[in-house]
């Protein structure tokens, strides 16, 4: 007879819970206040604001969350076992400890001593990361399902998301002592972790988890493939961009970025209509995703008009930063939050709690990141005022969104412990009689 534990184990919540905290309070809240500043006000915004946000944003949300889901999910999809409590202690507190340092590091002189806390957060970051690389790669060595390149996805992001925490290290070091590593591009850092890491995982949870939320039919093995390489082959292009010290090639590896994202989109399908008629009670799981999809489509777009400049096809001054924004607020983040919106409450043993407040938080999310977008119409004051508030509408969803996953977390919390309480009833009955 086999014995289940009593308490079944819950990995991902402390990652889940700073997750959300990260990306309101900081990498949201942040966002939107640097937007005001610099489209309505006109008042320039220092570097290590911007930084804050995009550590806070990719480290501190993209990747804690990503962990946190795979320590329950990835031994699932692989058919291998499930982490132990030592290495999620390994990952989660200096995980989230160095990710707490990093952001504290960019306070510059409010904060004596910052770029110190930064260097020892980068510290803690790569020790985290290396050993969730170690547990991916285990998995994917010992795997037993097969079928899909979902592994292939799932170990190259993770790949690409210890390079970014290397790359992170450098960049820190270079801050705080000086030196060779000063020159290290803090683009080269955020394009790692979103294009290589962020999106690799996106794409392969969404051949499976994405494909059902969206209930669509997966493509071909072959299909797959093709698009695992193209985008593999573009995410390093586009790493390199932010790495070169000339703009010659920069319009040319944008439109390889173009044809990565078309791949992509070409092995999701996420247009295609759905098997079966969304039920009228259904959270807005799929209009998220398909959102989400749709966002990558403009950032292939905006890619390649970058790309166009090659043949004489000026692009506004801001396309580059929209083209960014369609991919990291538009794509990633309403992907992540549509197939977690359907898988937490799953792990948890729950029904989506406050259905409206997370379909409010998607709809805001979408109207942030299209209104984002308007910064390409710059200088026309309009455009640049709904640049400005785009922040607002993002935080707004996204504090939605945080809130019906805290609510899940917390009904699952009460379901463990109920079984225990009336497991003591009875034995206390039964002594007693």
């Amino acid at each position: 007879m086999r014995l289940m534990p009593s308490r079944p184990r819950t990995p991902w919540v402390p990652f889940v819970v700073a997750a959300l905290l990260f990306t309101v309070l900081v990498g949201a809240l942040n966002g939107a206040l640097n937007l005001w500043s610099l489209h309505v006000l006109h008042r320039a915004v220092p570097a290590e604001h911007h930084q804050s946000h995009a550590v806070a944003q990719l480290f501190g949300f993209m990747w804690l969350l990503t962990a946190g889901v795979s320590f329950h999910l990835a031994p699932r999809l692989f058919g291998g076992a499930l982490p132990s409590p030592r290495l999620i202690r390994l990952v989660s507190i200096p995980g989230i400890a160095g990710v707490t340092l990093l952001v504290l590091g960019r306070l510059g002189n409010l904060l004596p001593g910052s770029a110190w806390l930064g260097l020892a957060g980068a510290v803690l970051v790569l020790a985290a990361m290396a050993a969730w690389f170690r547990f991916v790669f285990t998995l994917y060595r010992d795997r037993q399902v097969v079928g899909d390149w979902l592994p292939m996805f799932v170990l190259a992001g993770t790949g690409w998301w210890l390079a970014a925490s290397l790359l992170l290290f450098a960049w820190q070091l270079g801050q705080t002592v000086g030196g060779p590593f000063a020159r290290v591009p803090f683009e080269l850092i955020t394009s790692t972790a979103l294009y290589g890491g962020t999106a690799s995982w996106v794409v392969g949870i969404t051949l499976r988890a994405g494909a059902c939320t969206m209930r669509i039919g997966r493509a071909s093995a072959d299909r797959q493939r093709r698009g695992f390489f193209a985008w593999q082959a573009a995410a390093a292009l586009l790493a390199l961009q932010s790495a070169l010290p000339f703009e010659a090639w920069s319009p040319a590896l944008s439109f390889a970025g173009a044809l990565g994202l078309v791949a992509l989109l070409s092995v999701v399908r996420p247009f295609q209509k759905p098997h079966e008629a969304m039920s009228p009670n259904e959270p807005l799981l799929r209009v998220a995703m398909v959102a989400a999809w749709s966002f990558a489509a403009v950032a292939a777009l905006a890619m390649a008009w970058q790309g166009a400049s090659v043949f004489g096809v000026l692009p506004p001054p801001l396309l580059k930063d929209a083209a960014r924004h369609a991919f990291t607020l538009g794509f990633a983040q309403l992907a992540v939050f549509g197939f977690a919106g359907r898988m937490l409450p799953s792990f948890e043993g729950v029904p989506m709690p406050s259905r409206g407040l997370y379909d409010a938080g998607v709809l805001a999310l979408i109207a942030g990141a299209a209104l984002r977008l308007s910064s390409v119409l710059s200088p026309w004051k309009p455009a640049m005022v709904a640049s400005g508030v785009s922040g607002a509408f993002a935080l707004i969803g996204v504090s939605l969104i945080g809130f019906c996953f805290a609510r899940a977390m917390v009904e699952g919390a009460r379901l463990r412990r109920a079984p225990r309480a009336s497991v003591k009833s009875v034995k206390l009955r039964a002594v007693r009689a």
